[in-house]
């Protein structure tokens, strides 16, 4: 039984998994649709015996591609005004102007920071009325806390720092086809601007030759910790990440 979260290779598993199944799906949406939930799954564990395994990430090189990819630059795009994000990270924007007072037409700009970002959504995380009802995928924890009280286990992390390594070993124990492909990748700059971009507005962020690095600062690794704490003691990451 395979776990997955969005921003952590979900895109290269759903092709791994598809590459073993005698009619593969014509795409990844396939997986989003019939996907069960942790509620669901955890049942077929304790009963049924199924080995869980669960490919993790780096809870803060995650929250930054999340940023990167959703809310500054996808596919060469950039996300310059509401209109050009997504669904689910135009309401990400929209509790963001609802916090700051941010109204029409000054609303329709893309003007979210990297620290804005982490601020609005440690709010979403601190509003659900109970911790098992969660919220977009691409800034939720990878692990489901509540359900670690109820005996939740991974039988083998795959780390996506080290997916080619990890998931052909796991594939060659349990017998099955692996290719190994980087899929969806956050694209960074080969040389990169000196110094933090964290309060930079996202419609300007794509102006600067971006990293990881340039969204690492003290004040984001604590307010990073704070929010996915879960994923750093489950996984055991150093708080700051190896680049």
């Amino acid at each position: 039984m395979f776990f997955w979260s969005q921003k952590a290779a979900c895109t290269s598993l759903f092709h791994f998994l598809a590459e073993n199944v005698d009619v593969p799906p014509e795409n990844k949406r396939y997986f989003h649709l019939n996907s069960q939930s942790y509620k669901q799954c955890l049942p077929a564990i304790r009963r049924q015996g199924y080995r869980s395994v669960i490919l993790a990430r780096h809870p803060v090189t995650r929250s930054i591609s999340a940023y990167l990819n959703k809310f500054c630059l996808y596919r060469g795009k950039i996300l310059r005004q509401r209109k050009d994000l997504e669904p689910f990270a135009q309401e990400l924007h929209d509790l963001h102007c609802a916090r700051r007072g941010i109204t029409a037409p000054h609303d329709q700009a893309n003007t979210m920071s990297f620290l804005e970002f982490l601020d609005n959504v440690a709010s979403l995380h601190a509003a659900r009325p109970k911790t098992e009802l969660p919220v977009n995928g691409h800034w939720e924890t990878q692990v489901p806390a509540f359900l670690l009280k109820q005996g939740l286990r991974y039988d083998d992390v795959v780390h996506v720092e080290a997916l080619e390594a990890e998931l052909g070993s796991l594939a060659t124990r349990l017998d099955m086809r692996y290719r190994p492909r980087r899929m969806n990748r956050t694209t960074l700059a080969e040389k990169r601007h000196q110094g933090p971009l964290v309060d930079v507005p996202a419609r300007d962020v794509a102006a600067h030759d971006f990293g990881y690095e340039n969204f690492i600062t003290d004040e984001t690794l604590t307010r990073i910790e704070a929010l996915y704490a879960v994923d750093f003691r489950t996984f055991g990451y150093p708080l700051r990440p190896a680049l």
